[in-house]
């Protein structure tokens, strides 16, 4: 009896963690800036990536800027679109389009 109290305890503590977790994630990724969503679109065409993980958290998180978050769901789009290249997270049409979605956010400096 005592084991199966434990066993619930551990496990709900690890639920709780886990929904702790997820909620500071989603308040960190609602305060993106601009310089954050650049990093990210940075990320995703860069050829030094060894990985795009914070292309994949951009798109994941919505942001509490309405302008901001616009341009995260432009990118949505496209990674749905132009992802059929195996091997890549986006095609060289798909890397296009964030190419001129990042110069728009340079230009608006």
């Amino acid at each position: 009896m005592n084991i199966v109290f434990i066993i619930i305890v551990v496990l709900a503590g690890i639920v709780g963690f886990f929904i702790w977790a997820n909620h500071q994630t989603r308040k960190q990724h609602e305060r993106f800036t601009k310089s954050d969503v650049v990093a990210a679109l940075e990320n995703v065409i860069s050829s030094e990536s060894v990985d795009h993980d914070e292309w994949d958290l951009f798109l994941s998180w919505p942001i509490t800027d309405p302008y901001l978050e616009s341009l995260r769901k432009h990118c949505l789009d496209i990674s749905f679109d132009h992802s059929d290249e195996p091997g890549r997270d986006l095609s060289i049409e798909g890397e296009e389009k964030v190419r001129s979605i990042l110069k728009e956010l340079y230009e608006s400096a």
